[in-house]
């Protein structure tokens, strides 16, 4: 940063950390300051001077960061060495879901990892439907383990599992390299395009092959694990999205997919969902407070109760749906408590956004820990 960076944050963007540059404390509390950009400059002087006697520092990968590149590592080195399990449109699935499940290990540094479905979802670029039957999949065949199941409003513990099959390690090494081609795919599963019906999964899975090398379509079909007819059609949309040729030859590139949304009418889809999951898990916090939390939910106090399945008959499903952007993505939901719950939520939301995430987290910090809540059997009986 430099002196003009950090006096915009102090004084126009008002970062709390640098409060003590706009006020100083007194025995009333804090005043503000009369030589405001004058402490500004004292103490960037004082900083320029301390580091200007500081060396450089030596990083070095922690122990359980040095783990966790090593599982990963080994896990997508195992994953290529079985591209059978990869086949098809489950196929395909499943290995976003465990890619999604690396790349969350891989920024927490750590092994086990809280993941919600919804949070999967979103990183994978599966719906939270898709996700929940993947990991079944995924824990029966030994990819993944579940270590501690969901309590409360904590999501569930999950881990790789480093010895796929009690098979021994691929002794495959960790390199930026490895982790920027796995973020790279899972940022094109992602884009907006994916949504159209035409394309899907397997869509973007002939896309992906394409773009690496050009193959004919009986050989994209073995490869994939799907019959010739299905990659015909998806090489068909792919060209009247103009995301390929009919040679074979592919394009790629944010606003080549960008271009392409547009195209097939599923611009911010993704945004949609994210928006849609957001405002489900937000939901949950409320419902959970409000049912075992009432003398100290915040989210009682502005949202009020949450609504029962009387009153959630009387809202009809395609206000609901309007409500919250399901129009976006798929068929106006029924009208069920938590829809209703979903409606008046986003409402609260465009009326105050700020207050209504502030809510939202004063709502998780009134909840007590999780070894102290009823197990999940014990509170879903009670579920509007």
């Amino acid at each position: 940063m430099q002196h003009r960076d950090l006096a915009e944050a102090a004084f126009t963007a008002q970062w709390p950390g640098l409060e003590f540059l706009r006020t100083h404390r007194t025995a009333g509390g804090r005043t503000p300051r009369l030589d405001a950009e004058q402490e500004l400059a004292r103490q960037w002087t004082k900083a320029v001077t301390a580091a200007s006697y500081t060396g450089p520092a030596t990083c070095t990968t922690s122990p359980a960061r040095h783990t966790v590149e090593q599982t990963v590592a080994d896990l997508l080195t195992r994953m290529d060495s079985k591209p059978q399990q990869w086949q098809g449109k489950t196929g395909s699935q499943a290995r976003l879901v465990l890619l999604a499940l690396a790349a969350r290990t891989l920024d927490a540094a750590t092994e086990e990892v809280h993941f919600s479905e919804r949070d999967w979802a979103l990183a994978a670029g599966l719906a939270r439907d898709t996700v929940a039957d993947r990991l079944k999949d995924l824990t029966d065949r030994g990819w993944i383990r579940r270590t501690q199941r969901a309590v409360g409003p904590w999501a569930a513990t999950w881990r790789l599992v480093a010895h796929g099959g009690g098979e021994p390690r691929s002794g495959a090494v960790f390199s930026p390299a490895l982790e920027q081609r796995l973020r790279a795919e899972l940022e094109s599963a992602r884009a907006d395009i994916w949504h159209a019906r035409s394309l899907g999964v397997l869509g973007w899975r002939v896309w992906d092959l394409l773009r690496t090398q050009r193959l004919p379509v009986r050989q994209i079909a073995a490869r994939l694990g799907i019959c010739a007819a299905t990659v015909r059609s998806k090489l068909g949309a792919l060209q009247a999205y103009g995301l390929c040729t009919s040679n074979g030859r592919v394009y790629q590139g944010r606003s080549r997919l960008a271009r392409a949304a547009a195209l097939a009418g599923v611009t911010g889809a993704h945004a949609d969902r994210m928006r849609l999951y957001r405002l489900q898990s937000a939901v949950f916090v409320w419902w959970f407070t409000t049912r075992y939390q009432q003398d100290q939910s915040d989210a009682l106090g502005e949202w009020g109760h949450f609504p029962t399945p009387g009153e959630a008959e009387q809202v009809h499903p395609v206000d609901i749906a309007l409500a919250y952007g399901a129009t976006a993505t798929g068929p106006p939901v029924e009208a069920t408590t938590w829809g209703a719950a979903m409606a008046a939520q986003d409402r609260h939301r465009e009326a105050d956004p700020a207050s209504w995430w502030e809510l939202v987290a004063a709502a998780r910090a009134a909840l007590p820990a999780p070894d102290v809540l009823a197990a999940p059997h014990q509170w879903s009986s009670a579920a509007a």
